[in-house]
């Protein structure tokens, strides 16, 4: 069987590029879903992050008022404590 010389080239030169640009074309339009997704993401973790730290922030806030709150207590405890030493020395 021969081939003429139209059956040997194949695809047209004009269809191949063609295919090519609109191959080209649907890697860009994906390019560009990869990159707004990432973005998504990052600014989903962003917004995560930014909360957990905020809520760290008010669980040290927190835990500062308990801690004054204690030293005043134990403050308050060691000067009674004291003072109950003393009278016991003038009763004495």
């Amino acid at each position: 069987m021969v081939l003429s010389m139209k059956e040997k080239k194949g695809v047209p030169r004009q269809r191949l590029e063609q295919s090519l640009g609109e191959v080209m074309e649907e890697m860009r339009r994906l390019e560009q879903k990869i990159s707004l997704k990432a973005d998504e993401v990052v600014f989903t973790m962003a917004i995560a992050h930014r909360k957990e730290i905020d809520r760290l922030q008010e669980d040290i806030i927190a835990l500062r008022e308990e801690m004054k709150l204690l030293k005043k207590d134990q403050k308050e405890l060691h000067m009674n404590h004291h003072f109950s030493l003393m009278r016991e020395k003038k009763r004495a």
